[in-house]
């Protein structure tokens, strides 16, 4: 069996947490328009013709406010660069190659890690455009450059391929792509992905997901988490009124959970407010936030 380990970094909202769904053909990470929405590194195994593909997804690194909780985000994308063997780092569409973007790939290259420069969003882009931007990224870069659109599903064929030839013969048969165990971490990013795509202002940034129990029985898996907000005009969106709102995020994320797991999941859903969690310590270590 051949392995390969790859982290996928970059600015939010270029589209890291689509492309990880689309290799893993599943809802694997929290996607969304708004910008940082995945907080942690998820981690997701999968087979592709003999190939153990394992990938890490990591927090956009564009986050701008001080909490503690946004500190925590900017330095995480740099510690799967140890378990690694490629760094895929995604630009978006017009996106130029950010200070940080750039500080990560001398990371890498110092740690003599593989490099891919993808370039997302290219259906937004005319050809003269998207030739002027791969040729500007060639000046500085020898590594490879590959231009896709998840949305189209354009180039991401030859991504695949060129990723596969990479991983290298492991003997090793431990730890290959089993997905069976329910990571409470996973079930969070989950949930908290369906509130950021059925909520707005505030909420999706002032919101956190602790999934208290998982009890594991045959042909049925029972969760049971807590959505915390800072504010009770918060509490009161993701409830919405008759309880419509939560109820919308438990379907969705039930759903996405099912097809996961391939088992009939019972969800159970409750709100609390917990002011400025994103600057307690102890909370964003019960969350997972901090190892």
């Amino acid at each position: 069996m051949k392995r390969i380990k790859i982290v996928i970094t970059g600015q939010s909202n270029v589209g890291k947490s689509s492309l990880m769904n689309y290799l893993c053909n599943s809802y694997v990470s929290s996607v969304s328009k708004k910008p940082q929405t995945t907080r942690v590194n998820i981690h997701k195994s999968i087979v592709y013709d003999n190939v153990d593909l394992s990938i890490y997804d990591t927090p956009g690194v564009s986050v701008s406010d001080r909490s503690l909780l946004s500190v925590l985000m900017q330095k995480s994308f740099l510690h799967p660069l140890d378990k690694v063997d490629v760094l895929m780092i995604m630009l978006g569409g017009s996106n130029k190659m950010s200070e940080m973007d750039k500080s990560i790939i001398e990371s890498a290259e110092m740690m003599k890690r593989k490099i891919i420069i993808v370039l997302n969003k290219t259906d937004l882009l005319v050809d003269k455009d998207l030739i002027k931007i791969i040729n500007e990224l060639k000046k500085f870069y020898s590594h490879p450059i590959f231009s896709i659109s998840i949305k189209t599903e354009n180039g991401l064929a030859e991504l695949v391929d060129y990723i596969k030839t990479l991983a290298q013969e492991s003997h090793d048969k431990t730890n290959i792509s089993k997905n069976s165990d329910i990571d409470k971490i996973f079930v969070q990013e989950i949930i908290r992905g369906s509130i950021n795509d059925l909520t707005y202002g505030e909420v999706p940034y002032d919101c956190a997901v602790l999934t208290d129990r998982v009890i594991m029985k045959k042909n049925l898996i029972k969760i049971y988490s807590t959505i915390y907000v800072e504010k009770a005009n918060q509490k009161k969106i993701v409830i919405g009124e008759s309880g419509t709102h939560i109820k919308q995020i438990g379907t969705i994320a039930r759903c996405q959970l099912e097809n996961i797991f391939s088992k009939k999941i019972y969800l159970d859903l409750t709100v609390k407010i917990k002011k400025n969690w994103k600057n307690d310590y102890n909370f964003l270590k019960t969350l997972g936030y901090i190892s």
